[in-house]
């Protein structure tokens, strides 16, 4: 299968995905959502790198379905709101749990496939 058309397939999967998980509510100013489709992609996407997948299964899932779910834009965009509201303890909070969390899932998933 054509790889743009794997990408949009996953890209599609990805999407509602995140939607969905989205509708966690944030937990002191945190906003979970984003944080757990984050970590989990970070975690996801790992798994597939490192296992050397093939093309087709890195264009769906790796590059259209995670790509898809993960939410580094919209991370950016609430950490900035936070900022302009002055709440900066929720704006820390949410920069160490997503990229340390973020970080852990790719540790995760190299130590998974590489042992």
């Amino acid at each position: 299968m054509e790889p743009v058309v794997l990408v949009g397939m996953g890209g599609a999967i990805g999407s509602i995905l995140r939607f969905e998980v989205s509708k966690i509510t944030p937990y002191r100013g945190v906003p979970i959502g984003t944080l757990v489709v984050n970590v989990i992609g970070s975690f996801a996407f790992s798994l597939i790198i490192f296992s050397h997948a093939p093309e087709d299964i890195l264009n769906f899932f790796g590059v259209g379905g995670l790509g898809g779910f993960t939410t580094f834009s919209t991370f950016s965009y609430e950490t900035f709101r936070m900022l302009e509201n002055h709440d900066y303890n929720a704006m820390s909070t949410n920069i160490l749990l997503s990229v340390a969390g973020s970080l852990l899932g790719v540790f995760l998933g190299f130590y998974i496939i590489n042992g």
